[in-house]
């Protein structure tokens, strides 16, 4: 049954799901990562290896638990506090992820990115309000490379488009750095990715993209000061069924933290 109504939302909340990831000192003020790669809770997940035309994901081991389909599952709160520095913490879906790339060759690297599910914002494959992200399974090793993609848009008009770096890429760059790719002018998601360009040799390591959708995201002001949106200052977005709930977290210096929190959802 749909939720309409703060009342069905509160009738329909599960228990909270909980995480906790501690984050090394070399961590890098402003650069994403992906805690889903460090120990804690959830355990880490493992990096991907579908291939270079990638899978979509209907579940990952080290995800955020999200409760059995229903048809109707919404976010009701997301909390979080970070011990020891500020930053931002986002809670995203991830739809798609690859393996394959070669992180020496610096010509463009042709793939056929496999469908996303059918979970972009308005709930189709067409790719409204996701986005591409280039995560570092393995840490690389020396090499400024500019890594881009070309893209098709969530309309799927306009022929293929370039994404660059949003953050600059950093040779020597850990596991679970995650550089979100840029979007043309215009465009509001992506649809599927049809090659990616390094133009520079990372020299070692293991790269993956990504497809994800950004759920809800608090700012975490400074160290020991929690923050958290619920059922009306999140909007309650849609989590499909079979969603992939994982964090991102932007810090602000290189301090070492804990980053602790709980994702509630409800069910209607």
């Amino acid at each position: 049954m749909a939720i309409t109504t703060l009342d069905g939302a509160l009738a329909g909340m599960k228990p909270p799901e909980h995480f906790a990831k501690a984050l090394s000192g070399t961590l890098v003020a402003g650069r994403p990562m992906n805690l889903n790669y460090l120990a804690g809770v959830p355990g880490p997940m493992v990096a991907p290896a579908p291939g270079l035309n990638g899978v979509a994901l209907t579940s990952y081991s080290g995800q955020i638990p999200i409760p059995a389909a229903s048809g109707n599952t919404h976010l009701a709160r997301f909390s979080g506090v970070s011990s020891a520095q500020g930053g931002i913490l986002m809670l995203c879906d991830r739809l798609w992820h690859n393996s394959g790339l070669v992180v020496t060759t610096t010509g463009a690297q042709a793939l056929t990115s496999a469908a996303w599910p059918a979970r972009d914002k308005n709930g189709s494959t067409n790719g409204v309000g996701v986005y591409i992200g280039l995560e570092i399974s393995g840490a690389t090793g020396a090499g400024a490379a500019t890594p881009s993609i070309q893209y098709i848009n969530d309309t799927g008009a306009g022929g293929a488009k370039t994404g660059a770096m949003q953050v600059a890429y950093a040779a020597s760059s850990i596991q679970g750095t995650f550089y979100p790719f840029t979007l043309a002018a215009g465009d509001t998601g992506v649809r599927s990715i049809s090659s990616c360009t390094l133009a520079v040799s990372m020299s070692s390591g293991s790269i993956s993209l990504v497809a994800y959708r950004p759920l809800a995201m608090i700012e975490l002001v400074a160290g020991g000061i929690p923050n958290a949106v619920d059922a009306l200052t999140s909007g309650m977005p849609r989590l499909y069924d079979t969603s992939v709930p994982f964090l991102l977290y932007i810090p602000q210096t290189t301090t070492t933290t804990l980053c602790t929190g709980q994702v509630v959802y409800a069910q209607g």
